[in-house]
């Protein structure tokens, strides 16, 4: 079955949907020797190169990966560059290798912070995540400096909604503890790293570590060392596809009963309501 080109791409893991776009445009593709345009559809049997280079694409095996990885705060996501320059290892050089395909990483963590990373073959969960990225809630746990209140830790929830950019955090908790190195347990929706390090410092803490914790529904593993990995599968890895709105791998889609189609509504991109009955485009 002919499948869009920029499709397949994301699919085999080579890169998001969004960047096999670009890669398209900028005349990096060909498809049987001859240069691709976005949207073009191509068999099984088509030969994909990238930059000359041709792509072993199985497209039906094997299937995608999944792994949780254990970042250290100040890891590089990024590989040396050209000049060959390794002051420091990336994450990447950690990850075991995917044969014609590459790790795509879910939501990276800023390089100050560490913690919970998830990687992914699969370009269509990458874009789905990032796509539902408002709706996916994730943990944090942040150690400050200072002597923090339970009134200071409850009105952060507040400072959040005020901040630029907003975010929401619909728990905070101060975790037991003595001294001036206390652990904050934050739970926020459309908030990163970055913005819990913001809105802490202007509140006069200082800020030691931030780590993830949790990513919708997949948890750090304790047992994951820092440097280390582990495959999500079975039921760890279906949560996941299900909290972006995919069906887990190997479960279709069902269609919606002819009935349900003919009563949805015709609603044409932009606009606020339906304008018609018929058949959903």
């Amino acid at each position: 079955m002919a499948e869009r080109l920029q499709k397949v791409l994301a699919g085999a893991g080579v890169a998001s949907r969004r960047d096999a776009e670009l890669w398209i445009a900028a005349g990096r593709v060909t498809v049987n020797g001859r240069l691709a345009t976005v949207g073009l559809k191509v068999e099984a049997h088509d030969d994909i190169a990238v930059d000359g280079r041709k792509l072993r694409l199985d497209r039906a095996a094997p299937a995608d990966l999944v792994l949780i990885y254990h970042r250290s705060p100040g890891e590089s996501l990024k590989t040396a560059d050209a000049e060959g320059d390794a002051a420091a290892a990336s994450t990447y050089d950690r990850l075991p290798p995917v044969r014609g395909r590459r790790w795509l990483p879910l939501s990276p963590l800023a390089p100050l912070d560490g913690g919970l990373e998830i990687f992914t073959t699969d370009g269509q969960l990458r874009a789905a995540a990032s796509k539902r990225f408002a709706e996916i809630p994730c943990r944090y746990a942040v150690r400050v400096h200072g002597e923090p209140t339970d009134a200071l830790v409850e009105s952060f929830a507040a400072a959040a909604l005020a901040g630029e950019p907003a975010f929401e955090i619909t728990q905070a908790m101060l975790l037991a503890g003595a001294g001036r190195n206390r652990w904050i347990e934050f739970e926020v929706r459309r908030g990163h790293g970055r913005d819990l390090r913001r809105i802490v410092m202007d509140a006069g803490l200082e800020v030691g570590r931030i780590l993830r914790t949790r990513f919708g529904p997949v948890s750090m593993d304790r047992t994951v060392s820092r440097g280390r990995h582990r495959e999500l599968q079975g039921k760890e890895r279906d949560a996941l596809y299900q909290a972006v709105g995919l069906p887990p791998p190997g479960v279709a889609l069902k269609p919606a009963p002819a009935a349900e189609r003919a009563r949805a509504p015709l609603t044409p991109r932009g606009s606020r309501g339906p304008v018609g009955r018929g058949r959903p485009r």
